[in-house]
């Protein structure tokens, strides 16, 4: 995954550009909805279309984004590449415009999932009336624990949603014949017990062939931890699996196991069988070790999605590929293996890419969801117009 250095320079003459687009289509939206401005008050035109006119559209619109995706020049805006986006070289944000800030952190409001853009919002108790960004002295009282855990970043629940169906529509589409990708919301212990349940179905319908499940997924409810596994079943024995490799991100060098190989082994063991824990192999990569002490601690949560998606898209490779390494290989070759697809994580000689190469690949991909989730929306928008991203 490569960049396109943006010089900042460019970036802001784009803002620029952009606060002007937004400021003409609010005030087209005034002309034509005078009776919805409802925070205008008395506040002279210009002053209101700088102060209010967005939330107004907000508050009075029933799909505001779609309806600010109408306009060609502010859609190619919020859905512009990673390479047009400037990016601090210190804390990796991107440089918004102010309007475009404000526009994500009111979606951000909006009980809408499909609304919070992810990583470019903010919580709600950090905005302004308006929808900027407020001073960090302003955050309500009983906020240290947000302004600790966030910084000013903050992704939602909502935005996290939507980058795990990016993901996983990825990954599903690789889904066909014997290999199957178990990418869904749940845990470890769900997707388990699917797989003993289709093993067992291919059984009855006289399956002979072996099955392989790639399954991305939290640990468990305690742990929410994302990790992936590899199960391997033979359909003619769908009670017990023949081959079962997992993989975490927070080991620091095989053979030592992650710090959460208990969850694993737990939730195997409760659908297999405390047996299962023989035959359990390890295919962690190390890819956590890039956040160090004293590093944000919002950094993890933002990055182990796309860990995790990198693994189970490697190990869906493989089924493809090479699935006689995956039954009879030893799990060194197959961790080597892996390497060579996971590119945007490791170097050509399959060492792990430096701290500051993986922080800059998950910059892009993180800039990348929330464009995916903007194409989204303007292909809605476009099915009643005539233009995409």
């Amino acid at each position: 995954m490569k960049q396109r250095t943006c010089i900042k320079e460019i970036a802001e003459a784009a803002n620029r550009s952009f606060e002007w687009e937004v400021h003409n289509f609010l005030r087209a939206w005034v002309h034509n909805h005078e009776d919805k401005t409802l925070l205008q008050f008395d506040q002279p035109l210009d002053e209101y279309l700088a102060n209010d006119a967005l939330r107004d559209l907000f508050l009075n619109t029933r799909h505001p984004i779609q309806q600010l995706l109408t306009n060609r020049s502010i859609a190619c805006h919020l859905g512009r590449r990673a390479g047009a986006v400037y990016f601090d070289p210190i804390t990796g944000d991107p440089l918004l415009a102010p309007t475009e800030q404000r526009i994500y952190n009111l979606a951000r409001r909006m009980d809408s999932e499909r609304m919070h853009v992810p990583f470019r919002s903010v919580h709600p108790n950090k905005q302004t009336e308006a929808g900027d960004t407020a001073d960090i002295s302003t955050y309500p009282e009983g906020s240290e624990e947000i302004r600790y855990n966030s910084g000013n970043h903050f992704s939602s629940r909502p935005a996290n949603g939507n980058v795990f169906d990016e993901h996983s529509r990825h990954c599903r589409a690789k889904s066909a014949a014997n290999l199957h990708v178990l990418f869904k919301r749940g845990f470890l212990e769900d997707r388990l017990q699917d797989i003993k349940e289709l093993a067992a179905q291919m059984h009855d319908a006289g399956e002979t062939q072996l099955q392989f499940f790639v399954i991305y997924s939290r640990h468990s409810p305690e742990e929410g931890h994302f990790g992936t596994s590899l199960v391997i079943m033979d359909p003619a024995n769908p009670d017990f699996p023949r081959r079962v490799m997992v993989c975490d991100t927070l080991l620091k060098d095989l053979p030592h196991h992650p710090r959460w190989w208990n969850h694993f082994i737990a939730e195997y063991s409760h659908v297999f069988g405390d047996a299962i824990a023989e035959i359990v192999e390890d295919l962690s990569h190390p890819l956590q070790k890039v956040n160090i002490k004293g590093d944000n601690p919002y950094r993890h949560d933002w990055d182990c999605p796309y860990y995790a998606t990198s693994m189970a898209d490697a190990l869906a490779d493989l089924v493809k590929n090479n699935p006689e390494l995956l039954l009879n290989g030893i799990a060194a070759d197959v961790h080597d293996a892996m390497k060579t697809i996971m590119r945007d994580y490791y170097q050509p000689n399959n060492e792990i890419k430096t701290r500051a190469d993986i922080q800059l690949v998950n910059r892009l991909k993180r800039w990348k969801s929330g464009r995916e989730l903007i194409k989204e929306l303007v292909s809605e928008v476009s099915r009643k117009s005539s233009y995409e991203l």
